[in-house]
């Protein structure tokens, strides 16, 4: 059987980029090959694309920017029927055909609908959330606000406009101190729009909330505001629409410091042999429980439950984790984010749930997803009501 050409797209213009460059080796180490050839596709900070064998291994990216002239550039023509990337510097427009697109992306122009967007008008196979749903699931505000209006809880939050806070941070400390459930100190200040806890900060008086402010303003125009709760335990479950929507198991990260930092879930000595403790593994390596015993069941079944309805009501497809925050203090558990892509893809969450699901056939199953998705699309019609019109 003839292989499908599988261009794994990672890298991008964000201050996530790393992180994605970790998620994409580690799974095209596991892909099928029987089944697909990989195309791995890096795209730079600068926003140029390259395609290259060299872009397999880690000591690739060591040697970053100088590394780059061992690869070929190529882009993306948003063409219907393109069939794949183009290589520029190429007198005949020679193309690279791809049958597959496998994102790989963390943060912005990559997880937010900005490269599904560029994909739908090639009318090309991708893997995961389309624009709405990847648009929606990054921005933390208006998520939250859809899956409250769907009856899932959230904690109260305001959110506040870099542009409004350049004119008065009086102005802004008082909007934010008027938002019900937001009258009172400390508080929990974060970016609208990105993950991987880049750009948090708990706000403990006036003083320090400016600074969280000025310092989330850094990485995004909006900032989400939120209390901050003082008995905090986080749980994670990761979902995958296959044939039918399924929930994993649940995990609770660890932190030493009550609230996850990127130190924490990127950058923490994992002591293994395989990596030899000096090199990151993503998310993978967070020491967090896994199926916590001692967790009580009604908390841990609503997670399950509203982690399936939120991957639903948002429209997701291939993977996601959805976080939650549990109020230990009154056992209260609130929807917190969604990752519609993942650090890792998840993968140890699936390995541990019962059935196992390996890392491996859990690719599969996102491809093929796509794969049915794409054949639903293509049978939509589009043109018909155009040549109608100008008859």
């Amino acid at each position: 059987m003839k292989k499908k050409k599988l261009a794994v797209l990672f890298g991008g213009r964000s201050v996530e980029h790393e992180i994605s460059v970790i998620t994409a080796l580690q799974l095209m180490n596991v892909i099928d090959v029987t089944q697909y050839e990989i195309i791995p596709v890096y795209i730079a900070q600068t926003g140029r694309w390259y395609v290259g064998d060299n872009l397999l291994f880690k000591s690739f990216y060591r040697r970053l920017p100088s590394s780059l002239k061992e690869a070929q550039e190529v882009a993306l023509l948003p063409v219907a029927g393109s069939k794949g990337l183009t290589y520029l510097n190429s007198r005949r427009n020679d193309i690279l055909p791809v049958d597959i697109y496998f994102l790989a992306f963390h943060g912005t122009f990559g997880e937010d609908g900005c490269i599904q967007g560029m994909l739908e008008m090639a009318d090309a196979t991708y893997t995961g959330c389309g624009v709405l749903p990847a648009a929606l699931g990054m921005n933390k505000y208006q998520c939250k606000m859809m899956l409250k209006a769907a009856g899932i809880p959230v904690l109260p939050a305001a959110l506040v406009d870099r542009r409004d806070a350049q004119k008065s941070l009086v102005a802004v400390r008082e909007q934010i101190f008027a938002t019900p459930g937001l009258e009172q100190l400390p508080l929990f200040v974060k970016p609208c729009n990105l993950g991987s806890s880049i750009g948090i900060g708990v706000a403990k008086d006036e003083r320090t909330l400016n600074a969280c402010l000025v310092n989330t303003f850094r990485y995004d125009s909006h900032a989400i505001v939120e209390p901050c709760v003082k008995d905090i335990l986080e749980v994670n479950v990761s979902v995958l629409e296959d044939d039918e929507i399924t929930a994993s198991v649940i995990e609770m990260p660890v932190s030493l410091s009550g609230v996850l930092t990127f130190e924490e879930k990127y950058l923490r000595d994992d002591g293994s042999k395989k990596t030899g403790g000096n090199e990151s593994q993503g998310m993978a390596s967070l020491s967090r429980i896994i199926d916590p015993q001692d967790l009580n069941p009604e908390l841990k079944q609503a997670a399950l439950d509203y982690a399936k309805k939120a991957f639903k009501v948002l429209g997701c497809s291939g993977v996601s984790r959805i976080d939650f925050i549990i109020d230990a203090s009154c056992d209260k558990l609130y929807f917190n984010e969604i990752n519609t892509l993942p650090g890792s893809l998840s993968f140890y969450l699936w390995v541990k749930s019962n059935p196992p699901l390996v890392y491996t056939e859990l690719l599969n199953r996102i491809i093929r997803q796509a794969e049915k998705r794409q054949v639903t699309k293509l049978a939509l019609k589009r043109q018909e009501g155009m040549r109608a019109l100008f008859k």
